[in-house]
């Protein structure tokens, strides 16, 4: 029994993985549909690849030690809809993160309204090529682009688990937050340097 399961667990690691890569391609397409002129595309690009490997270490397997919310042994709670749900969130925390950071002391409300148009009309397109046809989800919060950082890294936090039916440990999340806050924003900052090197 142990041996059917640790094959079907990985056959459904593997359908995850691909699902979260299938996601980021799709997601950069953007740049070219919406005509992103250059350093546009650039952030979007860095916001892709920073959202994949969110979802990747939450999900799949976390490099970072910080990057764990306790969702690794719930893979068969993980279908399409919830993993297009959690990545356009990241993408959206992506936003948060250039909003309140900006790109190198500069501030960027055009890319902003640019990126943020990308992100919808993304999920909106993704959702309904679905192989059920499902209605693009929603932000985690209405005011979500009024946010701090660390208040949308919570109220995600509590929107997955959530979704996924799991018991919100109140000790546990300030941690996982507070963990995850600091290694995003630190992950962001580097894809940032390197947009400038």
């Amino acid at each position: 029994m142990r041996l059917l399961d640790s094959l079907t667990g990985g056959k459904r690691r593997a359908n995850v993985e691909a699902t979260i890569r299938e996601l980021a391609e799709s997601a950069r397409l953007q740049p070219s549909i919406q005509h992103f002129h250059s350093s546009q595309a650039a952030l979007w690009n860095t916001f892709c690849e920073g959202a994949e490997d969110i979802v990747w270490q939450l999900v799949v397997k976390n490099v970072d030690k910080r990057m764990d919310w306790g969702l690794k042994s719930k893979l068969r709670k993980f279908d399409e809809e919830r993993l297009l749900t959690i990545y356009w969130w990241m993408l959206l925390y992506h936003l948060i993160l250039l909003k309140h950071g900006g790109v190198g002391g500069r501030k960027t409300p055009d890319d902003f309204a640019a990126l943020e148009g990308a992100a919808t009309d993304f999920v909106r397109s993704h959702a309904r090529r679905t192989s059920t046809g499902i209605e693009a989800p929603r932000p985690w919060d209405e005011r979500w682009n009024h946010q701090f950082t660390l208040e949308s890294a919570m109220s995600i936090y509590n929107g997955v688990y959530e979704m996924l039916g799991l018991f919100n440990d109140l000790t546990k999340r300030v941690n996982h937050v507070s963990e995850f806050t600091t290694a995003t924003e630190r992950g962001f900052d580097e894809r940032l340097n390197s947009l400038r090197d």
